[in-house]
């Protein structure tokens, strides 16, 4: 997809893996800076490729596969794919694109 970077793509192979996560969390795993990944995320939202995740109170850990409590209150803003960033994703997978990522 046009206009996307390679850090762009980290962070949405990340959300992939993880299902659910938060800014903090995501640039820890993928060593992109915290400014740069809540800037990356605002991006991405913006294409529809992200969703903030905005049901209930508590995270379970089975959604939130990175989390190491079985369930957490949640304060932060969550992220997860949208139908469309999974799509997207899914084909970078099948062409071999995202495998740097």
């Amino acid at each position: 997809m046009d206009g996307l970077t390679s850090k762009d793509l980290a962070v949405l192979m990340h959300l992939k893996r993880a299902n659910v996560d938060y800014g903090k969390s995501i640039a820890i795993n993928t060593g992109i800076p915290l400014e740069e990944v809540l800037q990356i995320l605002d991006k991405l939202e913006a294409m529809g490729l992200i969703e903030r995740v905005r049901s209930g109170k508590t995270l379970k850990r089975s959604v939130a596969r990175f989390k190491l409590s079985n369930e957490v209150r949640k304060h932060h803003v969550y992220y997860k794919l949208s139908r469309r960033g999974e799509l997207l994703v899914r084909s970078l997978r099948r062409s071999g694109r995202a495998q740097g990522a």
